[in-house]
Parts: C-alpha cells; sequence; structure tokens
C-alpha cells in the first residue's frame, strides 16, 4: 500500500504549528522546540524514503513485467529513426 506522504506532510505542518502555538505560551523552551522539530523532520523523512521506495519497487516491478513490450517500443522507435533520417538526405 503507497505511504500516504501527502497525511504525513499535513500532520508535520499541523505539529509544527502546534509546537509554536506552546513556544509562544511559554509552554516550552527553545531547545524542547529544536529536539521537537528534530524528531518530527526524522519521522517525515522516514515517510518520504518509504514512499519513494514504494515508487522505485512499483516502476521496476513494471517494467520487468513489461520487457518485451519497451524492448520492442525501443527497436520500433531506432527503425523509424533510422529510417528518417534515409529520407531526408
Amino acid at each position: 500500500m503507497f505511504p500516504d506522504l501527502f497525511e504525513a506532510t499535513k500532520e508535520y505542518w499541523q505539529q509544527l504549528d502546534d509546537l509554536e502555538s506552546r513556544y509562544q505560551q511559554g509552554q516550552l523552551s527553545i531547545e524542547e522546540v529544536d529536539q521537537e522539530v528534530e524528531r518530527l523532520m526524522k519521522k517525515l523523512g522516514q515517510k518520504r524514503r518509504e514512499s519513494l521506495k514504494f515508487v522505485l519497487a512499483s516502476w521496476s516491478n513494471w517494467i520487468s513485467a513489461h520487457t518485451e513490450i519497451l524492448i520492442g517500443l525501443v527497436g520500433i522507435i531506432i527503425i523509424a529513426y533510422a529510417w528518417m533520417l534515409t529520407t531526408t538526405t
């Protein structure tokens, strides 16, 4: 299942807004805010890596399942390009 990067980013920004609010109210020190922001960034970074891995695995599976079609398509493109070169000269 595709990792929900949009929802993770939305949650990240909501948590940052909450941190800012708590900091403005004096509930957190700047050091605590820095630590929490670092933790949130790591969490979002992990979700981004999961999304990238999912996309790459999907592409890899698609390419391996359709290798013959891709090879045929590349062959047709090469032949058409060679034909165009010979007819224009």
